[in-house]
């Protein structure tokens, strides 16, 4: 047999323990042929193979992006930046929608991407009066850039129908002014809601879809898991279409909205249902403290879990406050979901960001039986307001992986993109060093003998095979082996060989998907 595409005359990380290290690969169709030294393998090279010759250059499974939001990514590419760097008051905030609005055709949509409320020298949230202030002519939309907080202005809060009588939805927070009632613009955790009753600018999407496209690959992300706790039969629709017509290249599991599952299981849909550029993944569950109060209550998330389990969907919790992680644990612990016989055998519940873990909730989360999925590129993007805002107690307990690892969890990484950029390099970076964008160290643990950070190789596995392990397609994905995906990047530097501190640099010179190449650097550095 000879190869459709070899890959020579590389540094190989195959991550598969049974052969770590290797100087080329072979791909037939889709799939890995043969990985070895590139003499052997050169006896595999036919007419029409195409040879790479990798220069020396590092090569390494495909990126798995194990929580991400793919369709906010793409909106926010073509949106108005109102990140920290950007805005800095809502004075600035009304100039940057000012200027856009200049350039915007009446009544046509004007979104912002990023705004933090925290960061704001006013220290709240903008409201639709102040946006209003900035255009009359446009409905605006800005969304926060945890993703839990939008804020239209008037505009667009007639378009979607809230007004004073309009009753808050299950999850959700109207925001209101204490003593009219009338909404401020502002809604928490209510992007489904907002999502059902606003028109989407089809061109704007498209255009977003193609930068996002171009993102994901130019990071070596051959795979990514929408985390969207409202996907439904609808959202799956959207994604087959992107994927069918090649509009999306990387691979896609699609979370199911919890809320959801009758439609699925209406369309004999449960997980794994799909193809390997198009599954569907755990049911989206969101245990939050919005309110106040844990939402939904123990008892009310202990059946959501346990229906979820018996219409054959794993669950993929989503935790941040200590008090959600402990009771996300305490619940999986109690309702175990039950390994079957289908094509992934090793399946498993999962939590989301678990961002706050001190050692009260490690023992629940070992006995949970869950895998972590956690976002290290925190640490880094957002670590140096964690450092001046959250109580210093906690602050050693903030994404605290290695203390996972050696209890024994699984643990998968992912950006959770758009809130923070996809690129895997300065999460990586973060993971290993503890550093911040601003290179200040988070505090070890209480009793640590080292300082907290996890080996390069750890953090290579956790952005690949193991968020493979967290959708369950870790035997055909997320290491270089013969038979696996041919899901490949190439990068400028060995990450094993490099100064720490030249992690979050690391560039992608090519991306391979599915044997073919998707993206690769020009001698110019552009795509």
């Amino acid at each position: 047999m000879t190869a459709d595409l070899l890959l020579t005359n590389a540094h190989v990380l195959t991550l598969n323990p049974q052969q770590p290290m290797a100087e080329a690969v072979a791909v037939s169709g889709e799939t890995i042929l043969a990985v070895g030294n590139s003499t052997d393998l050169q006896t595999l090279s036919g007419p029409l193979t195409q040879v790479i010759d990798c220069q020396g250059q590092t090569l390494l499974p495909g990126f798995v992006d194990a929580h991400c939001h793919l369709l906010a990514l793409a909106s926010s590419l073509t949106g108005v930046d109102c990140g920290e760097e950007t805005v800095k008051s809502i004075g600035d905030l009304k100039r940057v929608i000012r200027e856009q609005a200049g350039q915007t055709p009446p009544g046509e949509w004007i979104r912002g991407y990023g705004y933090d409320d925290l960061s704001l020298q006013e220290k709240r949230h903008p409201t639709r009066w102040d946006l209003d202030e900035a255009t009359s002519n446009h409905p605006v939309r800005l969304n926060h850039r945890s993703g839990h907080a939008t804020v239209l202005n008037s505009q667009a809060l007639a378009l979607a129908g809230v007004g004073r009588d309009t009753p808050d939805p299950v999850n959700g927070v109207i925001h209101r002014e204490l003593h009219t009632g009338n909404p401020t613009g502002v809604f928490f955790e209510m992007s489904g809601f907002l999502r059902e009753r606003l028109d989407t600018d089809r061109g704007q999407r498209d255009q977003g879809i193609s930068k996002m496209n171009q993102k994901l690959l130019e990071c070596g992300i051959t795979s990514v898991q929408d985390a969207g706790p409202n996907n439904d039969l609808a959202r799956w629709g959207v994604f087959r279409d992107l994927v069918d017509s090649g509009r999306l290249v990387s691979r896609v599991t699609m979370m199911a909205g919890a809320s959801h599952l009758a439609e699925f299981a209406a369309a004999t849909m449960a997980w794994g249902f799909g193809d390997h550029r198009l599954r569907l993944g755990h049911a989206k569950i969101m245990l939050t403290l919005t309110t106040g109060d844990l939402h939904p209550s123990l008892p009310e998330l202990k059946d959501l879990v346990s229906n979820c389990h018996r219409g054959g969907f794993p669950v993929a919790v989503h935790a941040v406050e200590n008090e959600a992680v402990i009771a996300a644990a305490t619940v999986l612990g109690d309702c175990p979901v039950s390994p079957d016989s289908r094509e992934y055998p090793a399946l498993c519940d999962r939590i989301e960001h678990c961002s706050e873990c001190p050692p009260s909730g490690l023992g629940l989360l070992q006995n949970s039986g869950a895998m972590v999925v956690t976002q290290p590129g925190f640490i880094y993007w957002n670590g140096d307001r964690y450092l001046s805002g959250v109580a210093p107690e906690l602050l050693p307990y903030l994404y605290p992986i290695d203390s996972w690892l050696n209890a024994g969890v699984s643990v998968a990484f992912g950006s959770d993109a758009p809130v923070i950029d996809p690129n895997p390099w300065p999460g990586i970076y973060a993971a290993v060093t503890g550093d911040t964008r601003l290179g200040a160290r988070f505090p070890k643990p209480k009793g640590a003998s080292r300082k907290r950070g996890v080996s390069v190789l750890a953090a290579l596995r956790m952005y690949t095979i193991g968020g493979a392990c967290a959708e369950g397609t870790q035997q055909i994905k997320g290491s270089i082996e013969p038979g696996k995906l041919a899901d490949l990047v190439l990068v400028d530097a060995d990450p094993t060989r490099l100064a720490n501190s030249a992690l979050k640099d690391i560039k992608t010179m090519l991306t391979v998907v599915g044997g073919k190449v998707a993206w690769r650097r020009s001698l110019s550095g552009q795509d």
